[in-house]
């Protein structure tokens, strides 16, 4: 019987037995050997979430970790790591960020240039221009970060969203010659009308009134548009005519005192009547047109407004009538 058994049981497949001496010994000293490891471990991940000491790292490295924080930052860090707070490409990249442009940037009288100076100076200029708008700009031409010349100051204002848009229009409301740079800075090539009208009036805000200054940036925007659409065929008076047209409609759908709301078939028949066959060669493609232009303000609302995604168009829009039901 207990060789049939020994038989049964295939050599190697015995279990190992351990070594005679101390079982508890052994097993004392690896759990200790356990603890010792996991101690490590636990020091190991402290190490490692603690922010490193940009000291220690390659120039180049430190750099592109403190390039992404903003000057407020940069400063406190200054605090710590002071070489390496204070380079001047750091500084250079926030002051192109924020400012695009400055005539200061191309001036080689005043090399080497200290763009961290650079930036206080400009963010001064920018607190002080939106209170007092004048002052502002003379704030920048006095300290050289602008030239006193209206392309260049075109091209300041052009590059930054550090100005606020009122008081970019108190100040530009009365040099023209400033605003035909601004909008000849801008491209509409490719652009849906009343898209390229968000664009426009996202740079230079709309007036409260229909009175001369809108008319005269309706139309330098209007021989922009057809010098970036050339292949429309378009005239210069037929994009004027149907700008207002796009304003009247914005106007129209969302005004909560405007209580008929203009339907699209009134919209094309009085856009159409305004601007005869100047604006396309065929009625067909007119009322196509019209009918596209009417469809796009319902939806992502006043032409006067900044350029919004369609989604987020839609939830903000007032919808006239009786579509509200469908929604």
């Amino acid at each position: 019987m207990g060789q049939a058994l020994t038989r049964a049981v295939p050599p190697g497949l015995l279990p190992v037995l351990p070594p005679l001496g101390h079982p508890q010994e052994h097993q004392d000293d690896s759990q200790i050997i356990h603890l010792d490891s996991q101690d490590d471990i636990n020091t190991l991940q402290e190490e490692q979430e603690k922010f490193p000491d940009l000291s220690k790292l390659p120039p180049e490295l430190a750099i592109n970790v403190l390039r992404h924080l903003n000057a407020t930052d940069l400063c406190l860090a200054s605090c710590v790591w002071q070489q390496l707070a204070t380079d001047n490409i750091l500084w250079q990249g926030l002051c192109r960020t924020q400012w695009q442009y400055a005539s200061i940037y191309n001036d080689t009288s005043k090399k080497p240039l200290l763009y961290r100076n650079v930036y206080l100076m400009l963010d001064e200029g920018s607190l002080t221009f939106n209170s007092d708008a004048s002052q502002g700009m003379n704030y920048f031409i006095t300290k050289g970060l602008v030239k006193n010349d209206p392309y260049e100051i075109a091209r300041f204002i052009h590059g930054t969203s550090s100005l606020v848009k009122s008081k970019v229009r108190q100040y530009v409301q009365g040099r023209q010659d400033i605003v035909e740079y601004l909008v000849s800075l801008q491209n509409y090539a490719n652009t849906f009308l009343p898209n390229a009208l968000r664009r426009f009036f996202s740079k230079l805000e709309a007036p409260n009134d229909r009175g001369s200054y809108l008319q005269r940036l309706l139309e330098h925007f209007s021989v922009r548009f057809c010098q970036c659409n050339p292949s429309l065929g378009m005239t210069v008076d037929s994009v004027y005519v149907m700008c207002f047209s796009l304003i009247l409609l914005s106007v129209d759908l969302s005004s909560p005192h405007v209580k008929n709301k203009m339907s699209k078939r009134e919209f094309i028949r009085n856009t159409r009547g305004a601007v005869g066959a100047e604006g396309a060669v065929r009625i067909a493609v007119d009322d196509d047109l019209f009918g596209c232009l009417y469809d796009n303000v319902f939806l992502r609302g006043h032409v006067a407004d900044q350029e919004i995604p369609l989604e987020k168009g839609c939830k903000q829009q007032f919808v006239p009538g009786y579509l509200a039901l469908f929604l």
